[in-house]
Order: structure tokens, then C-alpha cells, then sequence
């Protein structure tokens, strides 16, 4: 890197800067191809290991985000003058780690598209540019494609801090026959923009989305728009080139002058559409959680969390007895939450994350302490790191 005192010459010319940055990039770039060699050969390593050893370690990649998010802390406090944000530290190495990890082992992803989602935009966040994606239409094609091999691994929403959680997902994994697992956690700041050909708000007469954005921006909508119809598309992004269709020819039905998407600002790389308002979200602190999943979950990392899913007889106190293994351990529960079983009326499995690692030994008892419990199943979907809020 510059020296100190390189950087802090008197009088230097903006050419003299400019040259002193260029060696400075030349460095850096040196030093990864340095990180690329040293990950080659940990893929060479991992060729000579069972069949079943994972390229991609989530445990792995959180302590080195983790580990290099407190050093730009630490060095942020020794020099004043420069503070790097966490997210723009965050990027870069998850860009650096995807490239390397890419030439360990090329890895697809499955993500529920098209491209543009912001399931693509988490996607992309954790794996970076170099891995290849999948589009999936639906959710269960993003779990099959994870089942079959087809993809390495998958991204699907589970939750929004706002709207609650993406129950299609829950449903998908109350499944105990599926043979998947949560092996990372991302989060996701959540900003929704109106994109329309309309001149004016008062010419929009149809909003069109994803179930999610809309319940996201429903405060938002019924100020400015109460008078427009709200209609749910499989995308943010399909709903964006179902107007686009039909501006083109296409017979759609939609009136495309008077219609409106509410979406990410992707939206604008994949349409023609304008942009018309910025950030219509009811909450601007508004963030969504995707889980990773593949075949395997996630060493520990040191910060962890386990997800399950319980599924208990129907008599009074059942659910007591499932958290009190919990509390009589001094396990966090950070979420609990039931959802119809779909194989007979009236009976709720319930999603449970707790605080800990499975092979914690407090979490490991509790859930064995569940098991045991007549008429009780359990299905461990995984331990994964904990994310940072970014």
C-alpha cells in the first residue's frame, strides 16, 4: 500500500496522485491473484477429500468478513480522516472471495427470477459475479434444482422485517421429505421505486407487483394511489415487462400508459420503464432474509443460529414443552412461528430458530430432549452464521 508518507507529500501534483494511485492498484491486484493461487490449492486439497466435502463453507467466509469488518473498524479509529463503509468492505471481499472460490469449484446458483429480483440482487450479494445463475420461475423449481444436483446450491426468501414471512418458502420447507439444507443467511436492505409511462400519479389507474412489495408499500399506495388497482405478478421484473409487452403490441389486456410496477432499481437494466417515484417503502429501514440452501448446513462459525421445523400432537401445553428445552438451556429463540402442516385440518407445524449451532452441546440436547417427546417430529433445516446487518 502508499506509504504514509507518500500520501501525505506536500504539493503533490494531481498527476503525481494519479500515478500513486495506479502503483497502489497494481499492488492490490498482485495480491489477488496472490489469494487465487492460495485457493487453488485449497480446492487441489478438497479434490483428495471424501466425495461428500463441501467446496463452500459458509462458516468460513463469515469469520473472514467478520474478521476483516473489525479491522476496518480498528483502522478506521487509528485514521480519522477515512472511514471505508462496512457494506463497501463487505462487497469487495465477497466479490474477491466468489472469484476464488469459482476457480476452487464453479458452482450454479438457483435463485427464483427472472434476473433483476431482489432474490437475484442477494444472490449476486453473496456469491458474487463469477458464480453461474439459474433463474428459476417458481420456488419449488429453486429447491428441485438444489435436490437433483442440477444447482450447487439455491437463494430463497424466507422473511421481511416488515410484511413478515414469505410463507410459499415455509410451506416448502415443512416438506420433511425434502433433503435440503440452510447453510448461509443473507440480508438484504429493501428499497421499492415506482416505474411507470404515466406523466403523473393521477394518470395510474393499475399497480402491478410481487405479493410482497405491494404489502411492503401498501401505507405508501393507499395515500397516493387509492383509487388505483393493485394486481399481483410471479416478479417484480415480470410484472415490469408485462407492461412492456404490451407498449410493444403485444395483447396483455393491460392498459400500458396507466399502469405502474413497484420494484427494485434494477428494474431500469432489464425495461424501458421510467422511473417515476424513488424509495416508496413504508418503512425505509425495510430489509428481507434469504437463506442459502444445498445439501449440507454450515460448520460452526462461533455466531450461529439453527433452524427447525416441529411438527407436535395437538394437546395443551405441546408448544410450552417445545420451548421450555429451549429456556431451560439458556437458548435465544429469535423466531417462532406456525403454519398449516397441509396434510390435515387443523394441525400447525411450527418454525423455530434458536441461538446456537446444532452441534452446540445445549442446542444438540434440546433438540434430542424434543425428539424424544411422544408424538413429536423434527426436522433440523440447518445451522448457517448469523448475518450482519449491513
Amino acid at each position: 500500500m502508499t506509504s504514509t508518507s507518500d500520501a501525505d507529500k506536500p504539493m503533490m501534483t494531481l498527476d503525481e496522485l494519479r500515478q500513486a494511485i495506479d502503483a497502489v492498484d497494481d499492488k492490490v491486484l498482485q495480491l489477488i491473484y496472490e489469494r487465487a493461487l492460495l485457493a487453488t490449492k485449497v480446492g487441489e486439497y478438497k479434490k483428495n477429500q471424501p466425495a461428500n466435502t463441501p467446496f463452500y463453507v459458509p462458516s468460513r467466509e463469515a469469520s473472514i468478513i467478520r474478521r476483516l469488518l473489525d479491522k476496518s473498524g480498528e483502522d478506521a479509529d487509528k485514521n480519522h480522516s477515512i472511514r471505508i463503509p462496512d457494506e463497501a468492505i463487505h462487497g469487495i471481499f465477497r466479490e474477491i472471495i466468489g472469484a476464488c472460490l469459482a476457480l476452487e469449484h464453479p458452482m450454479t446458483i438457483a435463485y427464483l427470477g427472472p434476473e433483476g429480483t431482489f432474490t437475484h440482487t442477494a444472490a449476486t450479494r453473496q456469491f458474487g459475479s463469477s458464480a453461474n445463475y439459474m433463474a428459476c420461475a417458481n420456488l419449488e423449481l429453486v429447491f428441485d434444482a438444489v435436490e437433483s444436483g442440477r444447482a450447487t446450491y439455491g437463494l430463497v426468501p424466507v422473511e421481511n422485517a416488515f410484511a413478515g414471512a414469505v410463507t410459499h418458502t415455509l410451506d416448502l420447507f415443512a416438506d420433511f421429505e425434502r433433503d435440503t439444507y440452510i447453510c448461509a443467511e443473507v440480508q438484504l436492505s429493501i428499497h421499492h421505486h415506482l416505474f411507470s409511462h404515466a406523466e403523473k400519479l393521477e394518470d395510474i389507474k393499475l399497480v402491478i407487483s410481487h405479493p410482497q412489495p405491494l404489502a411492503q408499500c401498501h401505507d405508501w399506495l393507499l395515500e397516493h394511489l387509492p383509487n388505483a388497482t393493485l394486481m399481483e405478478a410471479s416478479s417484480t421484473v415480470h410484472a415490469a415487462k408485462m407492461i412492456e409487452e404490451a407498449r410493444l403490441g403485444s395483447d396483455t389486456g393491460l392498459d400500458w400508459q396507466h399502469a405502474a410496477v413497484v420494484g427494485p432499481y434494477t428494474i431500469v437494466d432489464y425495461t424501458a420503464l421510467p422511473l417515476l417515484e424513488k424509495s416508496i417503502e413504508d418503512h425505509h429501514d425495510n430489509r428481507t432474509r434469504f437463506y442459502v440452501i444445498g445439501q449440507h448446513d454450515s460448520p460452526p462459525s462461533g455466531e450461529d443460529k439453527t433452524a427447525l421445523v416441529i411438527s407436535t400432537k395437538d394437546e395443551p401445553g405441546a408448544l410450552h414443552q417445545l420451548i421450555q428445552s429451549f429456556a431451560s438451556r439458556d437458548i435465544g429463540l429469535t423466531r417462532i412461528e406456525s403454519r398449516p402442516s397441509r396434510k390435515k385440518a387443523w394441525e400447525y407445524v411450527f418454525f423455530i430458530d434458536v441461538l446456537g449451532h446444532r452441534d452446540d452441546e445445549p442446542v444438540a440436547e434440546a433438540i434430542a430432549e424434543i425428539q424424544a417427546q411422544h408424538g413429536v417430529m423434527v426436522k433440523v433445516l440447518g445451522s448457517c452464521p448469523v448475518s450482519r446487518k449491513l
